[in-house]
């Protein structure tokens, strides 16, 4: 039995992975153009980028728990977040390792509302910077701003604030605004990844088209 495509399951693809891999010919395609590669890139990117924010948000958990029981001077709260951020590293990272080492399931709806760059990542993060200083200066009472401790608090409180915002969206965003990319390089270093692939080049056709394999 053919495909849609008038090809046989088991005939070789009638172009090569490296064509489809070239970078010039993704330079020469429209951006917004469906491929099965771009299908693939962007699953891999959000699926990484979800577990790389947990990697960061344990770290953040870690160092603000490390905070408080210096503020504190009690073991208990370092303990209790060090825990818990190291579990959520561990776990995460070997999910993130899993998710980098092997094609992703396409077929699953993937819901991403965050930004999905860099640049929109950063624009946000700075958003929210510049409204968490502006709403502290009209809602604080002039003392203070005298009060040393209060400003170390203020202080560690937006750090802790930024740390979070950039291991939850900026990482991933990253990471996602990327992601085509990294496919690439991992397609051209990793010869496991680039035979998975290979044998997804040639089985796979649209199900619900007439869309190409590439580009990238």
């Amino acid at each position: 039995m053919n495909d849609q495509l008038g090809r046989s399951p088991f005939s070789p693809p009638e172009r090569p992975l490296e064509y489809w891999l070239s970078s010039e010919l993704a330079r020469v395609s429209p951006e917004n153009a469906r491929s099965r590669l771009r299908e693939i890139a962007g699953a891999r990117g959000t699926y990484m980028g979800a577990w790389a924010a947990g990697i960061g948000t344990g770290a953040e958990l870690i160092l603000l728990g490390v905070f408080l029981g210096l503020l504190l001077g009690a073991l208990a709260p370092a303990l209790a977040l060090g825990l818990l951020g190291a579990a959520l590293v561990v776990l995460c990272s070997v999910f993130y390792v899993r998710v980098r080492d092997r094609l992703p399931n396409t077929s699953r709806a993937i819901i991403h509302r965050g930004p999905g760059s860099l640049r929109q990542a950063l624009s946000f993060l700075g958003f929210i910077v510049i409204t968490f200083i502006v709403v502290f200066a009209f809602t604080a009472k002039p003392t203070t701003w005298e009060d040393p401790s209060r400003l170390l608090t203020l202080a560690v409180v937006l750090a802790f604030v930024i740390g979070l915002i950039v291991a939850a969206i900026v990482v991933p965003a990253t990471i996602m605004g990327r992601a085509r990319e990294s496919l690439r390089r991992k397609t051209q270093r990793d010869a496991r990844f680039r035979s998975l692939l290979e044998q997804d080049l040639a089985t796979w056709h649209d199900p619900a088209g007439n869309a190409s394999y590439g580009p990238l």
